[in-house]
């Protein structure tokens, strides 16, 4: 199974991060860019993109 960026929803925002997960969605990772920002890695979907 090839995984590629268009399959991953990078979030960078702290509201929508808290938004997905109370939707039940299963985080990936969290990480620090090489710009030094923090992000949450999720699989993207229909429903994900949605919100």
């Amino acid at each position: 199974m090839n995984v590629s960026k268009k399959d991953l929803l990078f979030v960078y925002d702290v509201l929508l991060h808290k938004k997905i997960q109370r939707s039940g969605y299963e985080l990936l990772c969290s990480a620090i860019s090489l710009a030094e920002r923090k992000f949450w890695l999720y699989p993207r979907t229909p429903e994900t993109n949605r919100l």
